[in-house]
């Protein structure tokens, strides 16, 4: 287990989870805050986006070189961190030799630094969706994979990967068939949006009534799938509105 006030932890990694940093900076936070206990020092991130592979989405702690070759990695390929996405199990491995004894070709990770290998699955809605791994100097307690601390950690672990995946879906979808089904009423709606006028300034501006300004509001947010107006404004400059 992790030997820290659960409640602050989970706290902590909540906060950091709803704030949607960069995988290089929530893995950051992993490995400084809620780890420190166990004096950890890295952590990676693989998320399942393509059925049978596993992608890197940030690393933190480790030099560059050692990354880049598993960028994007097989899960039939032997390693810690891609066993745990394919069996769901976490793995704990005491000291590199131990490490390298179980996966002989990752031999040049027998040199590292930090004695302890652990690699967990990370789910969403009972569903492996991709698996973190972090390196430490100090062996995680005896009930560390059954905890409700490292569980409560796991779960938070999968809605940031739920939140990162959708964000970005949401920043690589091509929006300029929502603008096509927009009027040129709700188009202006949108310009509007960026002088942060209240919904009855611009109805005044537009000549129509608030309660119809309203539900083209409500029309708006549907056909981008968004709830505020600077997401809205953003997605419609890609979109290519001036």
């Amino acid at each position: 287990m992790i030997n820290v006030d659960t409640t602050k932890l989970l706290a902590d990694l909540t906060k950091t989870v709803l704030e949607d940093p960069q995988p290089d900076q929530f893995l950051a936070h992993i490995t400084n805050k809620t780890l420190a206990s166990l004096d950890a020092r890295g952590a990676i991130l693989g998320v399942i986006e393509r059925e049978g592979f596993l992608d890197l989405q940030g690393a933190y702690g480790y030099a560059q070189t050692m990354v880049e070759p598993f960028m994007r990695i097989p899960l039939w390929t032997p390693m810690p961190i891609t066993d745990a996405a394919r069996t769901g199990d976490i793995s704990i491995y005491k000291s590199p030799a131990e490490m390298v004894n179980a996966y002989p070709h990752l031999s040049e990770f027998g040199k590292a630094e930090a004695g302890v290998t652990v690699s967990a699955p990370i789910k969403y809605r009972n569903t492996v969706i991709g698996a973190i791994g972090f390196t430490s100097i100090t062996a995680p307690q005896d009930g560390f994979e059954i905890s409700e601390t490292t569980q409560g950690v796991l779960a938070l672990c999968g809605l940031y990967i739920r939140n990162l995946l959708s964000n970005k879906n949401r920043s690589e979808k091509d929006y300029s068939s929502s603008m096509k089904s927009l009027s040129p009423r709700q188009k202006q709606i949108i310009n509007l949006f960026k002088e942060d006028l209240t919904t009855d300034q611009m109805a005044e501006r537009l000549k129509y009534s608030s309660s119809t300004i309203k539900q083209d509001i409500i029309k708006i947010y549907s056909v981008f799938g968004v709830n505020s107006r600077s997401a809205v404004v953003e997605l419609a400059q890609k979109a290519g509105l001036s």
